[in-house]
């Protein structure tokens, strides 16, 4: 693989990592404006409501996960948490990290690239959900008029020295 190839997918995958998580993206456009509490960040981004298509859109995030999300996030250095102790009980806000910040100000280009192909967009949704739906193996089906095989035949990943 050329070095560029490799600095293409490392990033890539950096960036799956780092914004990859279920929640990370709806978190992040509810910091986008600003400094919230965390009762805010959760009726934010339970209030974002996600069109027909969207895989996830019945998912509620509860506080017990926004918690685990937001220390996470804040140990990778995405967002901040400020406590105000001049308040009872203290005031705990959290912000974008201004590395973030620069990098949903870059994501406009690929917002407008995701508009001019939501057609693309949305047949790996539908198959993603299809997928993860299919029961049998050997089925083909057909998602915008394009057949899609399940996959067929793959074993299950097993580690060296594993017993199975």
């Amino acid at each position: 693989m050329a070095g560029r190839d490799e600095r293409l997918l490392r990033g890539l995958y950096d960036l799956k990592n780092l914004f990859g998580d279920k929640w990370t993206a709806a978190i992040l456009v509810a910091l986008r404006d600003g400094p919230l509490r965390r009762v805010e960040i959760l009726s934010t981004v339970n209030s974002y409501s996600i069109d027909e298509h969207w895989s996830d859109k019945r998912a509620v995030l509860q506080d017990s996960i926004l918690a685990r999300a937001l220390k996470k996030m804040r140990e990778q250095g995405v967002i901040r948490r400020e406590s105000y102790e001049k308040t009872f009980p203290p005031e705990v806000t959290y912000s974008l990290s201004s590395e973030v910040a620069a990098v949903l100000a870059l994501a406009e280009p690929l917002l407008c690239w995701a508009e001019e192909n939501e057609t693309l967009l949305a047949r790996a949704q539908a198959l993603s959900r299809h997928s993860a739906s299919t029961t049998g193996l050997g089925e083909v089906t057909a998602i915008d008029g394009h057949k899609t095989f399940p996959a067929q035949g793959r074993r299950s990943f097993r580690a060296e020295g594993s017993v199975g």
